[in-house]
């Protein structure tokens, strides 16, 4: 469970309760990083919902009792994310590779419940380096055989982990 502690505005600590968990639907370019050849697919919306319900593992708006002044509600929000992809074109005389590294973006606002002002918003943006995109790629499965997506939900939910450890740290700090 995340704590917050902090002073808002009196030597009280502020109080957080979640509020929604929302997961925007991957563009539908992008995918394409979910499937493999012979029906393996990934689902990545459904990992990333499902981790961010441990990941925020607070009581509900709707259980907030005796609210003072400064108990605040909690908005989380992963507005894009993606898996990783490598793909050649060829058109003759030009080849050109494609390529995107997984990334997820995660976006928060705590609010006050009172009088549902916001009081600020966050946002953490996590991406593989361009070694470990490298690394992956480069193997037999990157290269050639594709019977599996080159990035699986595992991966997505390591760069989730990151993304809201570094958002928990800005609303930590910032209360």
């Amino acid at each position: 469970m995340l704590l917050f502690s902090g002073d808002i505005s009196s030597k009280e600590k502020p109080r957080v309760y979640l509020d929604s968990i929302f997961v925007v639907p991957s563009e539908s370019l992008t995918s394409i990083d979910e499937w493999g050849m012979f029906l393996k697919t990934e689902n990545f919306e459904s990992s990333i919902r499902k981790e961010l319900e441990e990941i925020f593992n607070l009581p509900h708006v709707s259980s907030a009792e005796n609210e003072s002044g400064n108990d605040l509600g909690l908005q989380v929000a992963v507005v894009s994310y993606r898996g990783g992809e490598f793909l050649d074109f060829t058109m003759p005389p030009a080849h050109v590779p494609i390529f995107w590294r997984p990334k997820i973006e995660v976006h928060s606002r705590l609010y006050f419940l009172k009088d549902d002002k916001t009081f600020k918003t966050f946002k953490a943006v996590e991406r593989y380096s361009w070694s470990d995109f490298t690394r992956r790629t480069l193997t037999i499965n990157g290269l050639l055989l594709r019977y599996k997506p080159l990035y699986n939900n595992k991966d997505i939910e390591n760069l989730l982990v990151k993304a809201c450890f570094v958002l928990v740290g800005k609303m930590k700090s910032s209360l």
